[in-house]
C-alpha cells in the first residue's frame, strides 16, 4: 500500500514535529508547579533566613547573660540592678548599678528619625555591665551618643528598635523594693546567693520596640503576644543560671502572669 504525505514533510518530520508540542493543558500544569517550587523556594528561604537572626539574637543575649554573671563576680555577688524610670541612671548617681541607662516616656513607631533626636533611646555605654562586654571603660552620659553596639541589639526589631540601641530588657523584679520571696529586694539589690532556683528566673528577654520604655521589664504587664519579639513564635529568654531558651509566647505570657512568682521572684 502506498502512503500518501504532505509535500515536502516526511512521516519523520511530522511525528517529531507533532511530539515537540504541548497543548495548553499541559503548559498550565508546567507553569503551577514552577510557582509550587518556587512558593517553596522562597519560603525555605525566608525561614533559613529568620532562623539566622534568631541565632543572632541569641548570641547576644548570651553575651549579655555573662555580663551580669561577670558584675556579680567583682560586686560581691549582688547582680546589676534592671533600670526603671527612664533616666534615672543617667541623673543619679545612686542608680550606678543599673545595668542600662535611659529610656523614654513613650516611643512613636512612626518617627524613624527618632534615632537622631538627642536624649531617645537607650544609653548601654553608661551600664554597670558595659565594660564586661564591650570590654571597654563607662562613660559618662551623653544625650547626643548614638554609636550602636551590635551585641545589644537584635536584628528582627527594625528601625525603631535599631533607633532605641538595646533591645533587651532585665527583670524588673530585681531591682531594690521590688518583689522578694514574701519580703522584697534590699538596697543593695539581688545576691547571687540569695537566688532560689536560678535555672527557672528570667534574667533577659525582649519587649517589643513599640513598648520598651526602659531597659527593665515588669512581669504582669503584657497582655498579649504582641508585647514580645517572636522569633517563629517564640521569644528568646536568659535565666538566671545563664542557659538560655526559645519559649512559645503562649507559654511566656503565663510566666509572665499567673506564674510570675515562679518565673520572676528571685527568692521564691
Amino acid at each position: 500500500m502506498k502512503l500518501t504525505t504532505s509535500p515536502g514533510r516526511s512521516p519523520r518530520e511530522r511525528m517529531l514535529r507533532g511530539a515537540s508540542g504541548f497543548t495548553l493543558v499541559e503548559l498550565l500544569v508546567v507553569i503551577a508547579i514552577m510557582v509550587i517550587m518556587a512558593a517553596l523556594l522562597l519560603s525555605a528561604l525566608g525561614g533559613a533566613k529568620e532562623h539566622g537572626k534568631a541565632t543572632i539574637c541569641k548570641n547576644n543575649m548570651r553575651q549579655l547573660a555573662l555580663g551580669f554573671l561577670m558584675y556579680a563576680e567583682d560586686n560581691n555577688e549582688v547582680f546589676p540592678w534592671p533600670g526603671g524610670t527612664p533616666d534615672r541612671a543617667n541623673t543619679n548617681p545612686n542608680y550606678a548599678a543599673d545595668w542600662c541607662a535611659g529610656g523614654q516616656s513613650s516611643v512613636n513607631i512612626q518617627l524613624h528619625q527618632s534615632g537622631t533626636v538627642a536624649g531617645f533611646g537607650m544609653n548601654p555605654e553608661c551600664g554597670s555591665v558595659f565594660p564586661y562586654v564591650m570590654s571597654q571603660a563607662r562613660m559618662a552620659y551623653d544625650s547626643t551618643f548614638k554609636q550602636k553596639y551590635p551585641v545589644y541589639l537584635c536584628p528582627s526589631t527594625g528601625r525603631i528598635g535599631d533607633a532605641q540601641r538595646v533591645n533587651f530588657s532585665a527583670n524588673g523584679w530585681m531591682d531594690p523594693g521590688q518583689r522578694f520571696g514574701s519580703d522584697e529586694v534590699g538596697p543593695r539589690g539581688v545576691m547571687t546567693t540569695a537566688v532560689t532556683d536560678p535555672s527557672r528566673k528570667v534574667l533577659l528577654l525582649q519587649e517589643a520596640p513599640a513598648r520598651m520604655l526602659n531597659p527593665a521589664f515588669e512581669p504582669g504587664t503584657a497582655a498579649n503576644a504582641s508585647a514580645f519579639v517572636q522569633h517563629r513564635g517564640r521569644v528568646t529568654v536568659a535565666f538566671i543560671d545563664g542557659h538560655l531558651e526559645a519559649i512559645p509566647v503562649k507559654t511566656l505570657l503565663r510566666m509572665q502572669g499567673a506564674d510570675s512568682d515562679i518565673y520572676f521572684n528571685c527568692g521564691k
